[in-house]
């Protein structure tokens, strides 16, 4: 990588001496008991003006690239701190807080540092000084771009010993402080197996060692710039979920130098994402393949209660290993109830009370719920029956078709659909629900016009299988589409055919 040398300035550094001295206090001749008060010295200032560099490709504050090389300037108006120094190697001690503050004069690759001491503070021969620009910054969120780290991540040292402090001013044994940044900035230009695919990503996390770098992106974009702390023979690992779905890297033994810029191209392996289709056969695909029947999109992926993790599949002895949930690309009824009305009995263990409940990680089992009220009457519960002999027929090792609960339709807006975590509010409607919605269709749209209900359908409702309390505990928790979405309550017995109530499976695999 070419370096770029920068014409080294001398150091100049000038120290103006400003004392005052309290007047005595002049004793009274008729009073000779009384003495004179001491002389009180103020405190002194000491100014210091520092030529300072940013010094070969190093990368501070004003970055741009010149082909391989990452050319770094001062702004006028920067600040660097100044810190002393005391003791060698282990014994080295810096002070914990900054004794003088300087300000970039100018701007460009060379500049003038000026400012001050505080008053508490008095150089001396041999003092080493540390000067600091951008002090430690933090470097685990950050967005993607050579401007973000200019502003938030940049951080380098420079160091700068007092020779001489006299009437003359402050003059230092070193010529001029070249700074020296303490991070690697990396461009990952992300692609795909074939090396030319650009995989587009909204989120990466890179992690290196035992350090977590998260990068958020306004706009998802396949190169992405990021500062990393100093590495020697690590492992490097890069997650990124974009437009295209969820990608993977691995390397060992990688090292990262202070002040370095690399260049990286990174082929990514694909693997199951949220809006993948989901086959009648268990596989998955980004895309419609031939042959192969989908049935679902993968709307939800973890291996967690949401996802029916440890639950024992309907042969009553197999425990499924989960790794997300599918929706339907079909409605199983149109028009349904959801049970009958007990008086002060809930049908299943899942109750919904308020907003904080859609949130929770435990009672939130829709397999469980379904198969319970199946199994206590399936002609009673025409909802969740419609779900446990749905067709098509589910794969093997899969928890067959059921009715979700508010929790994992939850989760499945969360997810496929793209809405805030906690944006979802009981009893209230959602902002953001359309475009949710919308983004369900596209997602299902992979299959074919003909081969889904579209969730867009205004005037219906969706059953979960979570029910809610009410006067007679004749509710249960179904959520409208027209406007918006609304986490609400819904009588068990109720069918409309102008606001019918649609039913909707989900399976876990």
């Amino acid at each position: 990588m070419k370096r770029r040398t920068t014409r080294m300035g001398w150091l100049v550094v000038a120290a103006a001496l400003m004392a005052g001295i309290s007047a005595c206090n002049t004793a009274d001749k008729l009073q000779p008991e009384e003495t004179e008060s001491p002389a009180v010295e103020a405190p002194k200032t000491y100014t210091l003006t520092v030529t300072a560099t940013k010094g070969d490709d190093d990368a501070s504050r004003a970055l741009s690239l010149n082909g391989k090389t990452l050319n770094a300037t001062w702004t006028a108006g920067e600040v660097v701190q100044v810190y002393s120094v005391t003791g060698e190697g282990l014994m080295e001690m810096e002070s914990p807080d900054p004794i003088g503050t300087l300000s970039a004069q100018s701007s460009g690759s060379t500049t003038m540092l000026k400012g001050e001491f505080i008053s508490t503070y008095t150089p001396t021969v041999g003092a080493k000084l540390r000067l600091r620009f951008n002090d430690r910054p933090d470097y685990t969120n950050q967005e993607g771009t050579l401007e973000y780290i200019a502003t938030h991540c940049d951080y380098a040292l420079a160091e700068i010993t007092v020779a001489s402090v006299d009437a003359a001013g402050v003059v230092t044994s070193t010529g001029t402080a070249s700074f020296q940044n303490q991070q690697a900035i990396v461009k990952f230009s992300l692609k795909r197996q074939d090396g030319t695919t650009p995989v587009e990503a909204k989120s990466l996390t890179v992690t290196v060692g035992s350090t977590t770098y998260k990068v958020s992106l306004a706009v998802a974009a396949s190169d992405i710039f990021v500062a990393v702390r100093k590495a020697s023979n690590k492992a490097v690992s890069l997650t990124a979920d974009g437009t295209s779905g969820h990608f993977t890297y691995e390397k060992t033994g990688v090292s990262f130098s202070n002040g370095k810029y690399y260049a990286i191209n990174i082929k990514m392996t694909r693997h199951l994402s949220i809006g993948d289709l989901f086959f009648s056969d268990g596989t998955c695909g980004e895309t419609l393949q031939e042959g192969k029947t989908p049935i679902g999109v993968i709307a939800y992926l973890g291996t967690d209660n949401w996802t029916e993790n440890g639950v024992t599949l309907r042969d009553g002895t197999t425990t499924l290993q989960s790794h997300g949930l599918v929706l339907s690309l079909k409605n199983a009824a149109t028009n349904s109830k959801w049970g009958p009305v007990f008086s002060n009995e809930f049908d299943s263990s899942e109750k919904v009370f308020s907003t904080s409940d859609l949130s929770r990680s435990d009672h939130v089992s829709g397999y469980t719920y379904t198969m319970s009220l199946v199994h206590k009457n399936a002609d009673n519960y025409p909802a969740a029956s419609a779900c446990w002999n749905f067709i098509p027929e589910a794969p093997a090792n899969t928890t067959g078709w059921f009715l979700p609960s508010a929790q994992q339709w939850v989760k499945m807006f969360e997810w496929l659909g793209e809405m805030g975590e906690g944006s979802i509010i009981y009893r209230f409607r959602c902002d953001q629900s359309l475009s949710a919605l919308n983004k369900w269709d596209s997602a299902m749209a992979k299959a074919g016009s003909d081969n889904y209900d579209s969730m867009l359908t205004s005037n219906c409702w969706y059953w979960s299988s979570s029910e809610c309390p009410g006067f007679d505990d004749s509710y249960a928790v179904g959520f409208a589409v027209s406007d918006g979405i609304l986490f609400t309550e819904r009588h068990k017995t109720t069918i409309f055919s102008s606001f019918p109530n649609r039913v909707r499976p989900v399976l876990a695999f």
